[in-house]
């Protein structure tokens, strides 16, 4: 199947597949060729490309949407990183910020998108190799 990646930047890969699994709110979600035609929303998760040659490509999606289409899936990221372009420090201090206002460092706090931040965070350290068990 034909699949493109894009985010707001740049097409962030584009070829042939023979499968990809992604995260969505119930958990995540495998596609295969012949998948029925579908739109679904993405969390903030790991993007799992199968290729061809028994090879992945893979990428956090920071949100966006999937679109299968026949024979062509199209997923439209808010963001694309690849593991070598994961801002590790920067992931830390966000991890920290989400956890100091969840514990109650900080007035009016948004618990749903404090969560959210967090769980970002957390799902970038992961996929960079960081273990985040000890953060």
């Amino acid at each position: 199947m034909e699949l493109t990646v894009v985010d707001p930047e740049r097409i962030a890969w584009k070829g042939e597949a023979k499968g990809l699994v992604l995260g969505i709110n119930d958990g995540l979600y495998g596609i295969l060729p012949g998948h029925a035609d579908a739109v679904m929303l993405l969390s903030p998760s790991v993007l799992k490309v199968n290729l061809a040659d028994e090879k992945t490509e893979s990428f956090f999606v920071s949100g966006g949407c999937v679109k299968i289409e026949k024979a062509q899936v199209t997923v439209i990221a808010d963001s694309t990183e690849t593991k070598e372009r994961i801002d590790i420090e920067r992931a830390r201090k966000a991890a920290e910020r989400a956890r100091t206002r969840l514990n109650g460092g900080e007035q009016d706090v948004d618990f749903v998108r404090a969560r959210a931040a967090l769980h970002r965070a957390l799902t970038r350290l992961q996929f960079a190799g960081i273990n985040v068990n000890n953060l």
